[in-house]
């Protein structure tokens, strides 16, 4: 995998426990509480990106708190990485709301 044709995107960016220094990249309105790599692999599946997932791995900012993991996104044109990121957190609220309401 060559990094400059992917988008590294760590759980953590999605973490409502987590503060912006420690590596939360939405609000907090839209963030969830402790995501796992599962649900972000599902969110990512779900808008039908390609992209390599990497469960095993520690957040720089939070080496000492056990892997986090992340998935590496291929880059698509036109499209930013801000905007992805959103639309991951919108999915991962959509996947969570799913959940609890057993569907």
């Amino acid at each position: 995998m060559d990094k400059q044709d992917y988008w590294i995107l760590w759980t953590v960016y999605f973490d409502a426990n987590k503060s912006r220094g420690n590596g939360r990249k939405v609000p907090k309105s839209m963030a969830v509480k402790s995501p796992t790599i599962d649900e972000l692999i599902k969110a990512v599946s779900n808008l039908g990106l390609e992209f390599e997932a990497y469960a095993d791995k520690k957040h720089p900012s939070n080496w000492f708190d056990g892997p986090h993991g992340y998935v590496a996104v291929r880059k698509r044109g036109g499209l930013k990485k801000r905007e992805l990121i959103k639309a991951l957190a919108k999915e991962l609220i959509r996947i969570r709301q799913q959940i609890s309401k057993g569907t």
